[in-house]
């Protein structure tokens, strides 16, 4: 029979339990937070692996919090971004292309960082493309990745056609043509043959290749012969590609062994190890066969503006993880392409993986091919879009080269006036 005592003692204990579950409820609510994360990196390969690492990691060292890495495609994924920080619905982990950024920013969308970056080594680490994401006078995010473009190449359909791997672009444009056979389902070249904005950055790789760029002297250069023969080169490579092709469609298609070249980041490399294992061996990475390697900052991390308390020091947080040594060199081996932090590869990892020599060279040698210029920066979607829009007319036509350039000189004046 329980005693009085006892009684007293489970009641007051009964008591302060109830008196203490609010404040406990209080304190399981504020740990509880979800961090919202949408990325088109989600479930691409080897980079989407770093990610959940990096995630892992920040979940293990803040238990109760979670991040919520969702893909989207990356065609509809500025668009999307955008509608969300236009409705004031931000989403907390803000993942951006870089080339996008300074259209954000212009909008004081992101967040100023100088403060807290001063408390890490970025300044003394990061290699100098990290001035990317100045905005404004303001640092406005992290540079995730500055890289230099890749040829990549079936090694056992160049060893059928007895080619070599090409070293100039007349021996490129040559060894296209020759390894298309299309009543085999084979192609000579893989590239974005759809209206998309990947289409930029394929045919910057002519341009930039050959010295040039989009703007000189404060004007648009797209009546500019060198321009005009630039562009006549890369649509007799395009001739040579499968119709109808996304920029991951012609990647896959290489993996799968239909296609002899693809010019790419070098993120595709972790692609080429999901091709079966009598076609992987032959998957392989050269320097591209120009003059001068195109290249440019991919993608970055931002803190929303409108970001504040706990959220802000968890996203801050969240940031300060994937800049330190051991996360920057996962990056590398898990991504297969450079990172930005300065010395990230260990000479142990160089040793065991050698194709991240290529890819670190030609970051180390890279020419920007996005544009520079502030108006272009913030206007780059329209850009872009109209640049793909004349390039599919001459995807899809016989129109010559340089009229097709002239109206677009003249769509970009009007619409994106320089001066």
């Amino acid at each position: 029979m329980m005693t009085t005592s006892r009684r007293r003692i489970l009641a007051a204990t009964a008591a302060s339990v109830a008196l203490a579950a609010p404040a406990i409820r209080r304190a399981a609510a504020q740990q509880a937070v979800t961090l919202d994360f949408p990325s088109w990196q989600a479930e691409e390969a080897g980079i989407s692996n770093w990610w959940r690492a990096v995630i892992a990691r920040f979940e293990q060292q803040n238990p109760g919090v979670r991040v919520n890495l969702f893909q989207i495609p990356f065609a509809q994924f500025i668009n999307q971004m955008t509608t969300r920080f236009a409705g004031n619905n931000p989403p907390d982990i803000v993942h951006l292309p870089t080339r996008n950024f300074a259209s954000f920013a212009a909008q004081d969308w992101l967040a100023p960082l100088d403060d807290r970056l001063r408390q890490t080594d970025v300044a003394q680490t990061w290699t100098g493309l990290r001035e990317e994401m100045v905005w404004d006078g303001k640092t406005q995010g992290i540079l995730l990745m500055g890289y230099g473009s890749i040829l990549f190449y079936n090694e056992r359909l160049l060893n059928e056609a007895g080619l070599a791997v090409p070293t100039t672009p007349d021996q490129f444009l040559s060894a296209i043509e020759r390894l298309t056979r299309r009543d085999q389902g084979q192609f000579g070249f893989g590239a974005t043959t759809v209206e998309h904005p990947q289409i930029l950055v394929d045919v910057g790789t002519w341009v930039t290749g050959l010295g040039l760029d989009w703007v000189e002297g404060g004007r648009y250069r797209f009546t500019d012969p060198r321009i005009v023969a630039a562009f006549d080169q890369y649509r007799r490579a395009i001739r040579f590609a499968p119709p109808g092709q996304s920029a991951e469609a012609s990647r896959q298609l290489f993996v799968d062994g239909k296609i002899g070249f693809v010019r790419d980041g070098p993120w595709v490399w972790a692609a080429t190890q999901r091709a079966n294992e009598a076609l992987r061996p032959s998957l392989k990475i050269a320097r591209l066969p120009f003059q001068y390697v195109s290249g440019g900052t991919s993608n970055s991390l931002h803190m929303s503006s409108r970001l504040t308390g706990r959220k802000a020091e968890l996203v801050w947080e969240f940031m300060k993880l994937v800049i330190t040594p051991e996360m920057q060199e996962q990056f590398t081996v898990l991504s297969g392409a450079p990172a930005p932090r300065r010395g990230a590869l260990s000479a142990a990892q160089a040793e065991r993986l050698p194709h991240l020599r290529i890819v670190n060279s030609a970051a180390e040698e890279a020419r920007n091919l996005f544009p520079t210029l502030p108006v272009l920066r913030e206007n780059y979607n329209e850009f872009a879009r109209a640049l793909a829009q004349a390039v599919m007319r001459l995807q899809s036509s016989d129109t010559p080269t340089a009229p097709v350039l002239a109206a677009l000189q003249a769509t970009l004046e009007r619409q994106i006036p320089l001066r």
